[in-house]
């Protein structure tokens, strides 16, 4: 599959930019929803929980919540830099 861009570097970013989305796109809707079943456990010894305290749960378990938080910050600072353009971007 050959990407339309300018040069060879623009082209791994891109291809580096989609696999970073594919991941945070597996991170959250797979291990995410796994960890929804599981934040009151299985079986008999089970636990309902509703509202907040079931997104807290969620939050913490497998430390879900801390990666999504790192992969938003990483989106964040992508984006800014992509905004503002790159000291490299201007070389050209």
């Amino acid at each position: 599959m050959k990407m339309k861009t300018d040069n060879k570097k623009s082209e791994v970013a891109a291809l580096a930019e989609a696999a970073f989305i594919a991941a945070q796109l597996v991170w959250l809707i797979g291990a995410g929803g796994f960890v929804w079943i599981l934040r009151d456990g299985l079986g008999p010894d089970a636990t309902g929980t509703t509202g907040v305290e079931a997104l807290v749960r969620m939050f913490g378990m497998f430390y879900w919540g801390p990666v999504c938080l790192a992969f938003l910050v990483v989106d964040v600072i992508w984006w800014w830099r992509r905004r503002r353009g790159t000291p490299n971007d201007e070389k050209e």
